[in-house]
């Protein structure tokens, strides 16, 4: 029975041994290897992740820098050819840098592009189309409020269409859906639309309606898009003008001459919401004008205007004022002499009969 116990404990000796004789992990010839391999694998992921974003730039701005003499000689020819009225082929140039050198262009260039695109298409659509008269009526847009989920590019091809045909209300409201859908699409294209229909639906409103605040108005949204040309800011600072005049009607008849007297001259047929136009304004306020001048004792200053109204428009009712005033400014000129010389008769057009001359007047002794 004694014999037995040391061949029972024997084993658990042997595995005491065997795990004291175990090396630790870090003594192992084997593990070094397994270490070095794994250091080296790291170092070579960090130098890869490290290196991605360093080619990257360098290969942005190897891009940027070929593509920047590009972008300024196709920008300096279309300068060119819309001073030399080639528009469409200034439109084609500057349709290329946006279609291919849209993510290099810099906030000047983007800018630049923006504005000669609008010039652009102005020019164009001006030399297909006649300057708006006064006297055409416009037709009242049909304006459907029913939401509109078509996609960008439906939306632009419809604003298209809508520029093509002058239907300014129609585009702009199109436009504005558009935006709405996605700010970013094609972005200098809906700019260049935007100035064109605002300017010409601006022009329209002053000229063909007579609206001249929401005429002033769009004019104001499209120079927020590009410059004014000189014809569509010269509409804007006349119309400023009439409004100025017309604000002084009944109050003070000098100030309505001063400004009424630069606008008629340059937009005879400009008028506002009443009808009248800036000549029938200038012509009345100086009748009225005149008859305060003449009441204040004023006569040869009455005359002036009267006859400067007259030459506007011969008025039957103001021509005995005229006449009238007219001897109290000669017996004015005149205190000697006892009676004003019969006045010339308005000679009839087409009559062949020369008015007599007036008879010379007699000095009182």
């Amino acid at each position: 029975m004694t014999e037995n116990i040391p061949e029972a404990a024997e084993p658990v000796a042997e595995k005491k041994k065997k795990k004291q004789d175990k090396k630790p992990f870090l003594q192992r010839r084997g593990s070094w290897y397994l270490l070095v391999i794994l250091v080296g694998l790291l170092i070579v992921l960090i130098g890869a992740l490290l290196g991605i974003p360093r080619g990257i730039n360098d290969r942005v701005k190897l891009a940027e820098a070929q593509a920047a003499p590009k972008i300024s000689s196709q920008i300096e020819l279309a300068q060119t050819d819309i001073a030399e009225g080639r528009y469409q082929v200034a439109k084609s140039r500057l349709d290329w840098i946006l279609d291919n050198m849209s993510p290099y262009l810099t906030e000047g260039e983007l800018a630049i592009v923006g504005e000669l695109y609008s010039q652009t298409l102005l020019m164009i659509g001006n030399a297909g189309t006649p300057t708006p008269g006064p006297t055409a009526t416009p037709s009242e847009p049909t304006i459907t409020p029913t939401p509109d989920l078509r996609g960008e590019e439906d939306l632009f091809i419809t604003a298209e269409g809508y520029m093509a045909s002058e239907s300014w209300d129609e585009a702009i409201q199109t436009l504005e859906t558009l935006r709405e859908k996605n700010l970013k699409y094609r972005a200098v294209e809906v700019d260049g639309m935007f100035y064109i229909a605002l300017r010409n639906r601006g022009v329209n409103k002053i000229l063909v309606d007579g609206s001249l605040e929401p005429g002033i108005y769009d004019l104001t949204l499209a120079e927020q898009f590009a410059p004014l040309d000189g014809y569509a800011d010269g509409i804007r600072t006349w119309t400023r003008l009439y409004l100025t005049g017309a604000s002084y009607w009944d109050v003070n008849w000098e100030q309505v001459l001063y400004y009424f007297n630069q606008v008629y001259p340059a937009l005879p047929n400009l008028r506002d919401g009443t009808g009248m136009t800036a000549t029938e304004r200038y012509r009345k306020a100086a009748i009225y004008y005149a008859e305060d001048l003449a009441a204040a004792g004023e006569y040869c200053q009455a005359q002036e205007y009267l006859e400067k109204a007259q030459s506007l428009l011969s008025d039957p009712e103001v021509q005995p004022t005229a006449q009238w005033v007219a001897d109290k400014c000669w017996s004015q000129q005149h205190p000697a002499t006892t009676a004003p010389p019969e006045a010339t008769p308005t000679p009839t057009v087409g009559s062949t009969t020369e008015p007599p001359l007036p008879e010379e007047p007699t000095p009182t002794p």
